[in-house]
């Protein structure tokens, strides 16, 4: 029999691999940018039998891991973009052209929200997608801040940059701030765009947010509409759920 606990989820993302058991999809996933720290994980749990799997990188990392499974008899089930599902329909002419991450990021939304949406996954990139009424309206995608940082400071000769993230909306007072808190008032803007756009749609929404940089919105968490999450990895988790502990 099938349990939360042998279930592994695995989310393959443009810098990092995420992962962790089914029974703690609740729970910040592990964040490795080494292959080998998730092999070494799976090595070290008990009675694995499947491994759900998203991934927006090429496929050579997702051919290790298929066959590192295979070598340890788990059955891997990769997830990809669908027309519609858990009441959601895309508004995607060919799906296919959607990433996954998009696609499980509002898996996860429609079941942490019972009213309209927007998803925004705050990460290399940052992308938003609307949803009313099951309904996928359509999305953005954006550099995300580290991106942005680096595009300026490649185009650029007199410009520097240092490592800090802000996470609140402020001015700078020398280069290496203002690139900083320049590329943070992008990001912001791309939030207040959202904000406003489905505002003019549905008066009544939550706000779904994740990503590896969520954190720059944390001074947000207050407002009630906010949901935070583990967008790809608690979408793997509603689809195992629905497909093994059913």
């Amino acid at each position: 029999m099938v349990t939360d606990k042998n279930v592994i989820l695995v989310d393959v993302g443009n810098t990092r691999f995420k992962y962790c058991l089914l029974s703690d999809a609740e729970n910040e996933p592990v964040a490795t940018e080494n292959l080998s720290d998730l092999l070494s994980f799976i090595d070290k749990q008990q009675n694995i039998s499947h491994l759900y799997l998203a991934s927006v990188r090429k496929a050579d990392a997702v051919e290790q891991i298929f066959t590192a499974c295979e070598q340890r008899n788990i059955v891997v089930v990769e997830k990809n973009t669908e027309r519609e599902a858990f009441g959601i329909k895309n508004s995607y002419e060919n799906e296919k052209k959607m990433g996954v991450d998009r696609w499980l990021a509002m898996v996860c939304a429609a079941e942490k929200s019972q009213k309209a949406f927007f998803v925004m996954d705050v990460g290399t990139a940052i992308t938003v997608d609307f949803v009313v009424g099951g309904q996928h309206l359509g999305g953005w995608i954006t550099p995300g801040f580290q991106v942005m940082k680096q595009a300026l400071l490649n185009s650029t000769k007199k410009v520097y940059a240092n490592d800090e993230i802000p996470t609140t909306l402020t001015v700078g007072n020398d280069t290496e701030e203002c690139v900083a808190t320049g590329c943070y008032a992008a990001v912001y803007g791309v939030y207040l765009s959202a904000v406003d756009y489905l505002s003019s749609k549905q008066t009544d929404f939550d706000i779904i947010l994740g990503g590896g940089d969520k954190k720059m919105f944390a001074f947000l968490e207050s407002d009630v509409r906010i949901r935070p999450a583990h967008l790809v990895v608690q979408g793997l988790a509603r689809y195992a759920r629905s497909e093994l502990l059913t």
